[in-house]
């Protein structure tokens, strides 16, 4: 979908549009009139162009793009003043003096208090929210340098060495170090069967949160020139954002420290627990609060998640972290080229065109009209925060009314479309905050995510792939979760079901009813 890590270069406001613009909407030239979401742009996408547009040099909110959706109003705004931070409206956030030595002690996030009473479980092997992955590499590569390469990053992202502590009062800190080794775990494997179980074996570790680092590394030589590199990072301190930078950055410094220059990094204006500070004081603010009465006034009269109908064919046992079965959907080379060709021909974007789909398919098998959906918002709209490894991601909410009876595809495309574009400006404000709230009473047990998979990293003189191997469990609150994966090359979907609710077979009918759908759209 896009790369995470671009170098540094200032631009013209009028070059750095052009280019942000074509680059995230993959054209080679556009109408400097035409309008960004009309052309297939969508919300994730105006934050990627916000953070390609501070890598050229000019900061704006990724709002000015739903301001100034075409290419020659949002030159415009920049050329009038509009990047300078202060007169876009955008709150600065305040940088917390830290310790020279032993830890800071500042506030954590809404978002990482909200994660913190799974981690009050003290089974060992009690499941945790994590990213994990691994991939081979061919070719001479050093360990050593390794080592000093996630030394060099966990002090440029302070998310790496960070702990938590909880106050009396329950109320959660993060705990910054000063400085933190991420020890590389090393490991021999006589083949890929062997070097598989071992990456399995590690990524499945549980984090000891009181104690940084959040992530683990390990690399399992099976050669002279063939290792397999495999990291796990606790959801704390990340997300799949998150995830890309953390790849892209630790492939420049690498690279950088092999050729002996300065690893090209864009400036980080500030860290995440800074961020977390002026989130926690956006929420208590007027805009906050007008975020929140949006919220309450879009969900007036919808259904409980608990109360809405799944294709399922077994009672409801638990409410929170049942078994999830993950059924994996092949999407062939011709049904991934229909799906980016509709969504340019509709000027929608692939995620929503996938989503378009599952809206046909939920729709035969339950009936309903009226139902929540969960989906991940990036949440990175300030300045400052697209270079953040951070848990900045928030769940929220589509309420997706649909006509009665059967509904065509085109007409799920256009709630999709026409939801996700309306909750937009309001997606700063978590969930968790809603049911504090009252506004909803418990997590959507429907969720649909799109995940821009990081692409491969590029280290000199290595070839890399992927690394196949056996996840950890997965446990979760959603009955139904749909992911879609992007690494801007290839598409691949997994749904994972409730095995509480679903039996093998009900199952396996919603992933072929959903496979069947995807295969059908047609570019128009």
């Amino acid at each position: 979908m896009f790369k995470f890590f671009r170098r540094k270069k200032d631009l013209s406001a009028e070059d750095a549009v052009c280019k942000a613009f074509c680059r995230t909407l993959d054209v080679d030239s556009i109408d400097p009139h035409a309008n960004f979401f009309e052309l297939g742009g969508d919300s994730m996408m105006a934050t990627v162009v916000t953070a390609l547009l501070e890598d050229f040099g000019h900061s704006v909110p990724s709002t000015a793009v739903f301001d100034h959706p075409t290419m020659a109003d949002l030159t415009a705004f920049i050329t009038g003043g509009g990047s300078v931070l202060a007169r876009a409206g955008v709150p600065l956030v305040e940088v917390h003096a830290r310790n020279a030595s032993g830890p800071t002690r500042l506030p954590a996030s809404v978002l990482q208090q909200r994660l913190w009473p799974f981690e009050r479980n003290p089974d060992p092997e009690r499941f945790q929210l994590r990213g994990e992955g691994a991939v081979l590499l061919h070719g001479p590569f050093d360990v050593d340098l390794l080592q000093r390469s996630l030394t060099q990053l966990s002090a440029r992202q302070e998310a790496l060495r960070s702990a938590f502590a909880e106050y009396a009062d329950g109320n959660l800190s993060a705990m910054v170090y000063a400085d933190c080794t991420i020890d590389v775990e090393r490991h021999t494997a006589a083949s890929h069967e062997e070097a598989a179980a071992l990456v399995a074996r590690v990524t499945a570790q549980v984090f000891d949160l009181s104690q940084p680092p959040p992530i683990r590394c390990a690399v399992i030589t099976l050669s002279d020139a063939e290792h397999v590199l495999a990291v796990s990072m606790h959801h704390i301190v990340s997300d799949g954002w998150s995830m890309g930078v953390f790849v892209s950055e630790l492939a420049e410094i690498y690279s950088a420290l092999r050729t002996k220059r300065t690893p090209e990094l864009p400036t980080l204006p500030f860290q995440f627990a800074d961020y977390a500070g002026a989130h926690r004081t956006w929420l208590a603010s007027d805009g906050g609060t007008a975020s929140i009465a949006f919220w309450r006034d879009y969900l007036a009269g919808a259904p409980s998640a608990l109360d809405v109908t799944l294709p399922a064919d077994k009672p409801r046992g638990s409410e929170f972290n049942f078994p999830v079965r993950r059924t994996f959907l092949l999407l062939s080379d011709t049904t991934q080229h229909n799906l980016r060709a509709m969504a340019r021909s509709t000027q929608s974007s692939v995620p929503t065109v996938f989503l378009a789909a599952f809206l046909t398919v939920y729709k035969a098998l339950t009936g309903i009209s009226d139902f929540p959906v969960g989906i991940m918002h990036a949440n990175r709209n300030l300045p400052g925060t697209q270079n953040l490894i951070g848990f900045f991601a928030t769940l929220v909410l589509l309420r997706l009314k649909m006509p009665g009876g059967s509904i065509s595809f085109s007409e799920a495309l256009d709630v999709a479309r026409s939801e996700t574009r309306r909750i937009d400006p309001h997606a700063a404000v978590p969930i968790g905050t809603l049911i504090d709230a009252g506004v909803v009473d418990t997590l959507p047990r429907v969720f649909v995510d799109s995940v821009p998979r990081p692409g491969l990293p590029q280290i000199d003189g290595v070839a890399v792939e992927d690394f196949p191997f056996e996840h950890p469990p997965l446990f979760a609150a959603a009955d139904i979760a749909l992911f879609l994966f992007d690494n801007g090359h290839e598409l691949s979907c997994m749904l994972g079901t409730n095995t509480e609710m679903f039996s093998d077979s009900a199952a396996a009918a919603l992933a072929d009813a959903l496979g069947s759908a995807l295969a059908e759209v047609r570019p128009t």
